[in-house]
């Protein structure tokens, strides 16, 4: 008996995030910033505690004439048990932390989707608008030079609505044939816009990922050279 075909038709991308407007998501961005801040401030803090006590111990030590040898390991035990007693005392508020800068990242799936490209951004301009259908009405039909010539007025005018139904006529027809290109057209009209809210949605991605990693460093006492180049390269994309 023949296997059934499979399906390859691609599913749709759906999300049970909400789509957030341009406003929001710059917004979002700036308040993830200032919480991605306070916990790299944290974790100074919490950092300079254990040392401060353990020079002090290094101090007192010296000062009754125990040999160096001996005061390095004192000193060293003093402050192994400060930092772990500050990383369990601690706990609640670092992942606390952790976790609003997840959430917020999280929040952002079904806005990355509608916000994936210039495109896909044009292509909801004016959608179920008087306007558009007309645009849509009048250019069935149009050539080569008349479709040109409405993209060069659309881009001039800015106006998203025509510059949506010129794309929408030329993904209709073979590719051979299309006169331009949808995305030169889509980036003239929303390409500074649909690139902010990119920008925004890296920015609170990277700065989740840089708390978890400074968390990670704090708890496993040593830097991970792999997720320094990591983060490190996310900031230079974004």
């Amino acid at each position: 008996m023949a296997e059934p075909a499979h399906d390859l038709t691609p599913p749709i991308p759906f999300s049970n995030t909400p789509a957030l407007a341009t406003a929001d998501v710059i917004s979002l961005a700036e308040v993830a910033a200032k919480r991605a801040a306070k916990f790299a401030a944290m974790i100074d803090t919490l950092e300079a505690g254990p040392a401060a006590r353990a020079a002090e111990v290094g101090r007192s030590l010296e000062n009754v004439g125990m040999p160096r040898r001996d005061v390095e390991a004192a000193v060293a035990k003093a402050q192994a048990a400060a930092r772990t007693e500050v990383a369990r005392n601690s706990a609640d508020a670092r992942w606390g932390a952790i976790r609003e800068l997840v959430t917020s990242a999280e929040s952002l799936d079904t806005t990355a989707a509608l916000w994936a490209s210039p495109v896909t951004v044009l292509s909801r301009a004016g959608l179920g608008t008087d306007e558009r259908t007309n645009f849509m009405r009048q250019l069935e039909g149009a050539g080569a030079v008349e479709l040109t010539n409405m993209a060069v007025h659309a881009a001039a005018t800015g106006n998203k609505v025509l510059g949506a139904a010129i794309i929408s006529i030329i993904d209709r027809m073979p590719r051979k044939d299309r006169p331009f290109s949808a995305a030169e057209l889509a980036d003239k009209l929303v390409g500074p816009e649909t690139k902010a809210v990119n920008d925004a949605i890296a920015a609170i991605r990277n700065a989740a990922q840089r708390a978890i990693v400074r968390n990670r460093e704090f708890e496993q006492r040593r830097v991970n050279p792999i997720d320094r180049v990591k983060m490190a390269l996310n900031n230079k994309e974004a």
